[in-house]
């Protein structure tokens, strides 16, 4: 892919200088600097050159964070648990998640019960109901990955370790992403985690909105980068737990955020409004 891209670029030879790359990512900035370039160009230029450095376990969702079905679990069960979860495919596993045993695809489960007898039978005894999974190790370059899930037409795979256990699963969604951006499907939560009030450029966003979707979405940027919610990020800067009824309130890049409600010490929901130039600078004034 990036080989690709140098050819479309008039850069030939076998072989590429090794600053040929970091060029081409300076002029890519410079471009989106001066307008040259939308964001979302400069973006995938630059990710199409890390893509190829990547390793499965640089973009795989990790093991505590899959969401998997036992094999003993009843056709019904799994349908309920599919859709309250609202992901399309899941591994299914055999005591547990090292022991994986193949995927389930949420489509073939609703074909499934309409059989009579499969909805009160194990997921793991529904003949031909399991599609086989895919097994990589974490130091799977995501260049040859990508490459092959799509010669195979396969949408998940399992990454393990050395000794065979789950580390974690890739969907070609994620391999996606990092060239696009973030993918939204149509089971993504996004605009329930953000909520328009009526009024303009006013939003009630969740505490457990990730950053990166608030940078996206407003184009406001964030210096601490070590958190990965609005939650972490607000604790951060009032440098306490929060209790209940917290009054706190920030300005960033011309957004205000102020909490509206906490539970279990957490930040639940927080209002945040675009400023108008003269509220900004009624708010520089309060903070000096």
């Amino acid at each position: 892919m990036k080989n690709n891209l140098f050819r479309k670029l008039g850069i030939y030879g076998e072989e590429t200088p090794d600053n040929v790359e970091e060029e081409i990512i300076s002029m890519v900035n410079e471009g989106h600097e001066h307008g040259v370039l939308h964001e979302t160009e400069a973006e995938m230029i630059t990710n199409i050159f890390e893509f190829g450095d990547k390793e499965a376990k640089d973009i795989m969702t990790n093991r505590s964070n899959i969401l998997a079905i036992d094999r003993e679990m009843t056709l019904s069960e799994a349908l309920d648990y599919m859709l309250s979860e609202n992901k399309s495919r899941f591994p299914v596993y055999h005591e547990n998640i090292d022991h994986i045993e193949g995927i389930l695809h949420f489509r073939d489960a609703v074909r499934s019960h309409n059989i009579p007898g499969n909805l009160e039978k194990p997921v793991g005894e529904i003949e031909g109901l399991v599609r086989e999974a895919m097994f990589v190790p974490e130091t799977k370059n995501i260049a040859d990955l990508f490459r092959t899930m799509q010669k195979t037409k396969t949408q998940m795979v399992i990454v393990v370790d050395e000794y065979g256990q789950t580390l974690g699963l890739i969907a070609m969604e994620d391999i996606l992403e990092e060239i696009v951006g973030n993918i939204m499907d149509e089971y993504d939560e996004e605009e329930k985690h953000i909520r328009e009030t009526g009024n303009t450029d006013e939003y009630i966003i969740e505490g457990v909105t990730k950053l990166k979707e608030l940078e996206e979405r407003f184009g406001i940027s964030f210096e601490e980068q070590e958190f990965e919610t609005l939650n972490g990020f607000l604790i951060s800067k009032m440098d306490k737990i929060p209790e209940e009824n917290e009054k706190f309130s920030i300005v960033v890049d011309g957004y205000e955020f102020k909490i509206l409600s906490v539970e279990n010490r957490m930040i639940k929901a927080v209002l945040v409004k675009k400023l108008a130039k003269e509220e900004k600078e009624d708010k520089k004034k309060g903070e000096n």
